[in-house]
């Protein structure tokens, strides 16, 4: 039971882990997620259960919900598998959880959120509270004009399918070192997914479409991000498309040994048609904008700029478009 967890109060760590599953199984936390998930709507798990069949019963729904997770009856769904069709006859897989694990997940993610919040590089940009793929492109621009023209644009093959759940739940830990909140995290991202032909089960990956994967994902990857931090090279991440920022193009090379063996030893890999080694005189893609030498200019289609570089023509940069203005993160 998560009750039962007795803490060494000596232990700084342990306090924080005791504290926190006191806010996490509060009511009005619950409620809380419940509101969250309530507000972003989303279809039915495999349970067939939707929004407003849990609403019906509100209170009591909670309620149960909750002493489910403080007694350890709660039990998570295999995720329910959802193909959306994209270019060329490709399809992009969202694996969605039940409606009761979504608010148990959200309920999770109110109180660990803010315990990384505070630790996490400012080099990485997803998923976090008052910041979005814009601060990230600003930030590019920040480093071009400090002198950093040479890039490394880059994205990883797959990665929320390749998350090794051993490295992941050792990194949680160095935080959060509470059995019964990682057994939580470990029930969600091992579940396993319900396909056609039955219950697929994995060591790897973590479902894309859980409300807790992206918090996951930035935990992942904080080890990567801080090896840059004293390096004479700059960070921009945005979940797995990143881009690293050089001063010269033999350094920006050498960087993608470093980039690469970082990726390899935590289970990773460069994705090899949409990683190159890049200047802003011949231009690149990243996060739907153009960096094409001074100018930075959304993309009207994705199709628009390749990896291949951005340098199409002067005359693709909007009328009246310019650099975003520097400044400090919000």
């Amino acid at each position: 039971m998560l009750t039962e967890y007795s803490p060494d109060v000596n232990n700084s760590r342990d306090f924080l882990s005791t504290s926190l599953v006191a806010e996490f199984l509060s009511i009005e936390n619950f409620r809380q997620a419940w509101k969250k998930v309530a507000a972003n709507q989303g279809a039915a798990g495999i349970d067939g259960e939707t929004i407003d069949n849990f609403q019906q019963n509100l209170n009591v729904n909670l309620s149960q919900l909750r002493e489910s997770v403080a007694n350890s009856t709660y039990q998570a769904h295999p995720c329910k598998q959802v193909l959306i069709p994209k270019n060329q006859g490709s399809w992009r897989e969202l694996k969605i959880p039940a409606v009761r694990d979504r608010i148990v997940q959200q309920a999770l993610l109110n109180v660990l959120a803010p315990v990384w919040e505070s630790k996490f590089s400012c080099c990485s940009f997803a998923y976090r509270p008052n910041l979005s793929y814009l601060d990230a492109v600003e930030a590019v621009a920040r480093w071009r004009d400090l002198g950093y023209g040479w890039v490394l644009d880059a994205d990883i093959t797959q990665y929320f399918d390749n998350i090794d759940h051993q490295r992941l739940l050792r990194e949680i830990r160095k935080e959060i070192d509470n059995p019964g909140l990682l057994c939580l995290i470990k029930s969600w991202i091992a579940v396993g997914l319900l396909t056609q032909e039955g219950v697929v089960r994995t060591e790897k990956g973590i479902p894309q479409g859980a409300v807790i994967s992206p918090l996951l994902a930035n935990i992942y990857l904080d080890e990567f991000d801080k090896f840059f931090a004293n390096s004479d090279l700059q960070l921009v991440r945005y979940a797995d498309d990143f881009v690293v920022l050089a001063r010269t193009k033999e350094r920006i090379v050498r960087a993608c040994s470093d980039v690469e063996r970082l990726l390899n030893s935590i289970g990773l890999a460069l994705h090899p048609d949409k990683t190159q080694v890049t200047n802003f005189d011949r231009g690149f893609r990243f996060l739907g904008h153009g960096f094409l030498e001074s100018a930075i200019f959304p993309l009207e289609s994705p199709k628009a700029l390749g990896k291949s570089g951005a340098k199409q023509s002067k005359a693709s940069k909007k009328k009246g478009s310019r650099s975003p203005q520097k400044g400090k993160r919000k």
